[in-house]
C-alpha cells in the first residue's frame, strides 16, 4: 500500500504544479488577433477562404496557446509583396499596441517572417508565410483573370504563459 499512497502523492503534486491554459494565461494579442481586416484591404473580388485552429495546453510552470490562420484569397497580381508587407506590419502594431516587445524578427515579404515577442508573463512566436499561388483555386471560383492570383498563406502563433516563479525555466 505504502507504493499506491506515494504514487498519488506524486499525481497530486505533478498536477498542482499543471498551469491549465484559460483566456487570463492568452495575451490580448493572441485572443484577438486575425488578418481577415488587411486581407478585406487586399481582395480582387469577394472569393476567399480562412481556415483557422487553435490548441491548448496545460505544462508544469506554463500554459501553452496555438492559433493558425490558413486563407486563400484573390488578389491582384501586383499586390504579393505588398500583402505580406501589411499583415506583418499589422502584427507589429497589434502587438506594440498591447505593450509587447518585439526581441526577434527575421524574414523578408518573399520568403515569410518569423517574429519572436513578449508581452506580460507571455512569450510568443509568429509564423508566416510565405505566399503560395493557387492557381486550382483561382479557376475553379472566378476564370481565368490575366491581373489576378489566389494565394495561399499560414500563420501560425504559439505562445507560452510562465508562472513567475518558473520564468527562466520554462523554455521552447
Amino acid at each position: 500500500m505504502p507504493l499506491v499512497g506515494g504514487y498519488l502523492v506524486w499525481i497530486a503534486i505533478y498536477q498542482a504544479r499543471l498551469v491549465p491554459p484559460t483566456p487570463e494565461t492568452e495575451s490580448v494579442f493572441l485572443r484577438t488577433y486575425t488578418p481577415n481586416p488587411v486581407l478585406d484591404r487586399f481582395k480582387a473580388d469577394n472569393v476567399a477562404q480562412l481556415s483557422s485552429g487553435s490548441g491548448d495546453g496545460a505544462e508544469i510552470g506554463f500554459a501553452t496557446h496555438d492559433r493558425e490562420f490558413k486563407p486563400i484569397v484573390v488578389i491582384h497580381t501586383a499586390d504579393w509583396v505588398a500583402l505580406m508587407q501589411a499583415l506583418r506590419d499589422d502584427i507589429v502594431s497589434r502587438l506594440a499596441t498591447q505593450g509587447a516587445e518585439i526581441v526577434e524578427q527575421s524574414g523578408s515579404a518573399v520568403d515569410g517572417y518569423t517574429m519572436r515577442y513578449t508581452v506580460g508573463k507571455s512569450q510568443g512566436t509568429i509564423m508566416m508565410g510565405p505566399l503560395k499561388n493557387k492557381p486550382d483555386f483561382l479557376l475553379a471560383n472566378t476564370g481565368p483573370g490575366s491581373d489576378h492570383i489566389a494565394v495561399s498563406l499560414r500563420i501560425l502563433i504559439h505562445e507560452k504563459w510562465i508562472k513567475a516563479e518558473n520564468r527562466g525555466h520554462a523554455r521552447g
